[in-house]
């Protein structure tokens, strides 16, 4: 009889030792999701930065390469010209 209380209280000190420590990697779990959540927020914003800045590097190359070849107004022409061809070409794609 004593060697079944002993055993059982083995077993309930296992099993609320296995509660606590279930609670613990809970509580962690939920704290690793929350930081994945923001991190993945700070990627998409940091892609949104980087794509603009693609874009700004992009326009600044064109314009500096239009106007050491054509001049400056010549070069702005020329990007003008380009402009409105890609917004004709969106135009025909949407339709």
């Amino acid at each position: 009889m004593a060697n079944e209380k002993v055993l059982i209280s083995g077993i309930d000190y296992k099993v609320r030792k296995l509660i606590e420590q279930y609670r613990l990697l809970d509580a962690e779990n939920k704290q690793l999701k929350n930081e994945v959540a923001e991190l993945k927020k700070e990627i998409v914003s940091l892609q949104e930065l980087l794509n603009k800045k693609n874009n700004e590097f992009l326009k600044l190359t064109l314009a500096n390469a239009f106007e050491s070849k054509f001049g400056v107004e010549k070069g702005i022409q020329i990007i003008d010209e380009l402009l409105e061809e890609i917004d004709r070409s969106m135009d025909v794609i949407s339709k």
